[in-house]
């Protein structure tokens, strides 16, 4: 497989949660590769547009590098760690603006200084 690198949307199998979390086979977004072990951190995507009314979302809009198919929204707030072999294929990648974006909200999230 492929090494997943920040920025890139791959289509991850995310196992069942409980509440509103994620889950069943979606794009979500390669946050950190961890390194030495199969572990990455990812931000799973909706296509549920009703969801941005949530903090910490970010909503993507489909163009010829990111290959989603319709527009997205990034649920930053349910970042989470992923075994490489959940990721089934790369999409695509985000706009070097979008991921600065994110970065944004994920410093606002984990009060980064």
């Amino acid at each position: 497989m492929a090494q997943p690198v920040r920025g890139e949307i791959w289509r991850a199998k995310l196992p069942k949660g409980m509440g509103h979390e994620q889950e069943g086979v979606r794009p979500a977004v390669i946050i950190v590769d961890v390194g030495q072990s199969d572990i990455i951190m990812a931000l799973p995507l909706t296509g549920e547009p009703d969801a941005e009314r949530f903090k910490y979302t970010f909503e993507v809009v489909p163009n010829d590098r990111n290959n989603l198919g319709k527009e997205s929204i990034a649920l930053v707030f349910q970042m989470r760690a992923l075994s490489k072999e959940r990721l089934v294929e790369k999409v695509g990648e985000l706009d070097a603006k979008d991921l600065a974006h994110i970065n944004l909200i994920l410093k606002d999230m984990l009060k980064l200084a």
